[in-house]
């Protein structure tokens, strides 16, 4: 609040006596000034030093702060004051602090010292939890505060004994210690984190995190950010010596950067390593962290401006399991550099664009090599309301210079190959009764591409795309430069949608398409001769929907189906119901059947949903038919009050081998305003059911 020192100061009272310079008021005392005011039954006010004395009962408002007090001396010109035995109400950066002390004094930097003291984030007469203290100092403008001598009672049960603590009372960082974390884990046992926070400099911190495991012993978890004009560095390390390890020492090191210098440059780094391959699943506690078998090093500078990017790349990778062939690992970029441009200028309409990658691969025990891709392209696209029309040309040259080849194959190899394509739709649409739209988009995709010889063209980085919707109109049905796909082919796809005529929302879309061969195909990531060129006619169909339901549930799928077999290859079906935050429900299956892969099929389960005003339950189970095992069951209940919630969940999924379970238990009290102690149930619940936000703080 902005002060006035000119502002006059208004005294009233049932009685009021001027003598020697001081002014005494008796009975129903208000004081105002500067918006603030004392009401009491009696006080003593010194014009010439601003000084206010009140024996007896008063109270005192002002912005931010209420408090209650049987006596109190108050400096109005200063903005101080001590009190006596007091009951107050602080905010505190848009936090609420309460409690009560036997003494209180407001100092001249605008920070509060208390002596016996409370402090709590809940309403006042609301005892839930506080931290009873010799002394405790609030700063506000540092943003934390310092208790000594405290006790931390929950429900009138003492949970924490310390000589110091430090809190925040606001969202900046301080040095100190954070929340600690208990949990426990099937592999772990029972697990003790206690965080330390090291605020070192505006552009510098660290966390330390002492991580004690009842199974396994000490392990000590740091990370370190910097800030600099580069952008943004991170470093993490983990070492632990693992007496169920034959107490080797244990590390996991990973560093990470994300930076841009200059108004068109950008800069990322990630480089990861690990002792062994059990460490994740030993001592982690995510099946996706658990199922890691490579740890990804790259390093990019990206220049992106005016429709051109080029990138320069290093990329490696560490191996997790050690049993992987040689000739299953990724390769190594070593290194790769790219240029992409386009040019939407040239005369008639036309669109040039260009796309180019020079890499050399390594990888042990296996061909080695340069490849030089490039492919421009032309095209023009024209189009209306009603209709578009793009036909495009572009070629292809590839050129590797390769090492350790078979004796038969040559190191040098080139691959000349041109693509043509005609991509073009119709739009129709009808005025419904309710003004809402009905649309109809037929849409034709015609691809020609010549059978180029490709087997003496080693597989560096190339992989097939799934098959879907999105995939009747590329041009190539394979990732990567090694291979390019033959193609004499016709796309047919129509879709639907159905426009809110109010909004412009898209209620309803639906797609499906088909593609017609007029060729065989002869390209694949294996040889000709090993699986023969694909004879079929036509290809699977492929459909996808997705809309709103009524009573707020939405519903998306989407299909391959074989009409040779009469087969569903891959389908996926969700539902989901949200019609406010704490109310989700989510159903989904998944269905694989293919030659190429083992068959999967899934259910998926999870929901929130409030129990009264303040109780949530949620949960998670996701279940493989085909294998007839659970993969995750998670149940969780949180409770939530104006100042502190309280949340469980006990989680249990399959391990990396796929036949064991592992069980862990997350448990978290939120103190609103103090820290949340124990595990992140919030995170846990983001990851596990789609659609939760953690909104408690």
């Amino acid at each position: 609040m902005v002060q006035d020192p000119d502002a006059p100061v208004e005294a009233l009272a049932d009685s009021v006596l001027s003598e020697d310079g001081l002014i005494s008021l008796e009975g129903n005392t208000s004081i105002t000034w500067q918006g603030r005011t004392i009401t009491a039954e009696n006080a003593t006010y010194n014009p010439d030093t601003g000084d206010v004395e009140v024996n007896g009962d008063l109270r005192f408002e002002a912005e931010g702060i209420r408090l209650q007090s049987s006596r109190a001396d108050i400096d109005i010109d200063n903005d101080q004051f001590k009190t006596g035995s007091a009951t107050y109400e602080i905010d505190l950066n848009g936090n609420r602090a309460t409690g009560e002390a036997a003494s209180m004094e407001r100092l001249d930097d605008g920070s509060f010292l208390m002596r016996g003291a409370t402090y709590s984030s809940c309403p006042a007469l609301d005892n839930s939890w506080f931290i009873k203290a010799n002394r405790i100092a609030l700063y506000p403008d540092d943003g934390i505060g310092v208790a000594r001598n405290i006790v931390l009672r929950f429900k009138g049960v003492p949970l924490l004994g310390l000589p110091v603590f430090s809190f925040p009372i606001s969202p900046d960082r301080k040095t100190g210690f954070l929340a600690p974390v208990l949990s426990r884990g099937d592999n772990t046992g029972y697990e003790l984190e206690v965080p330390w926070y090291w605020n070192i400099r505006p552009n510098l911190d660290a966390t330390i995190t002492p991580r004690y495991m009842s199974r396994r012993g000490l392990q000590l978890q740091t990370e370190l950010r910097y800030l600099n004009q580069q952008g943004s560095w991170t470093l993490d390390n983990e070492v632990l010596n693992d007496r169920r390890f034959n107490d080797n020492r244990r590390r996991f090191t990973q560093l990470r950067h994300n930076g841009q210098f200059g108004p068109f440059w950008k800069s990322s780094i990630t480089a990861s390593e690990v002792t062994d391959k059990d460490y994740f699943e030993d001592l982690g506690n995510s099946l996706q962290v658990a199922s890691i078998t490579h740890l990804e090093r790259r390093a990019d500078v990206v220049y992106d401006w005016n429709n051109t990017q080029a990138e320069v790349r290093l990329q490696s990778y560490q191996t997790v399991d050690q049993t992987i062939p040689a000739a299953e690992r990724p390769y190594r970029r070593l290194p790769q550099f790219t240029y992409k441009t386009v040019r939407s200028t040239l005369p008639l309409g036309i669109q040039a664009n260009f796309d180019s990658e020079m890499v050399f691969f390594d990888r042990d025990d296996s061909v080695t090599g340069l490849r030089i891709d490039a492919v421009p392209k032309l095209s023009l696209p024209i189009s209306s309301s009603a209709w578009f029309f793009k036909p495009s040309i572009s070629h292809r040259f590839t050129h590797y210079r390769l090492s350790d080849t078979a004796a038969d194959v040559s190191s040098r190899q080139s691959r000349n190959t041109n693509t043509i394509s005609l991509d073009g739709g119709l739009f129709f649409d009808r005025l419904l009764a309710d003004k809402s739209v009905l649309t109809l988009e037929p849409r034709l995709f015609y691809l020609r591409v010549p059978f180029e010889d490709q087997q003496d063209i080693p597989i560096f980085d190339s992989n097939e795309f799934d098959f879907n919707i999105s995939q009747l109109y590329r041009e190539n049905r394979f990732t990567g430069a090694d291979r390019v796909a033959d193609a004499n082919q016709l796309s047919l796809g129509l879709s639907s949608r159905l426009i809110d005529g109010s909004d412009g929302r898209e209620v309803v879309r639906g797609s499906i398409g088909q593609i017609l061969y007029f060729d065989d195909r002869r390209v694949f990531l294996e040889s000709e001769e090993e699986r023969g060129p694909d004879t079929s006619n036509t290809s699977d169909f492929v459909g996808e929907v997705a809309g709103e339901l009524p009573l707020n549930w939405r519903a998306k799928g989407n299909i391959q189906w074989n009409p040779n077999n009469d087969n569903t290859v891959r389908s996926s079906v969700l539902l989901s119901y949200r019609p406010t935050n704490d109310k989700i429900i989510n159903i989904g299956h998944r269905n694989v059947r293919n030659d190429t892969s083992a068959d999967t099929e899934q259910i998926d389960f999870s929901f929130l949903w409030p129990i009264g005003d303040q109780w949530r339950v949620a949960g998670r189970w996701n279940f493989s038919l085909d294998g007839d095992t659970s993969i995750e069951t998670l149940l969780g209940l949180e409770y939530d009050s104006c100042c502190w919630a309280f949340r469980f969940a006990a989680r249990r999924y399959i391990a990396e081998d796929g036949l064991e379970h592992d069980t862990n238990f997350y448990l978290q009290l939120v103190l609103k305003g103090l820290a949340p102690l124990g595990q992140n149930y919030g995170d846990l619940l983001e990851y596990s059911i789609l659609g939760y936000r953690d909104e408690i703080e």
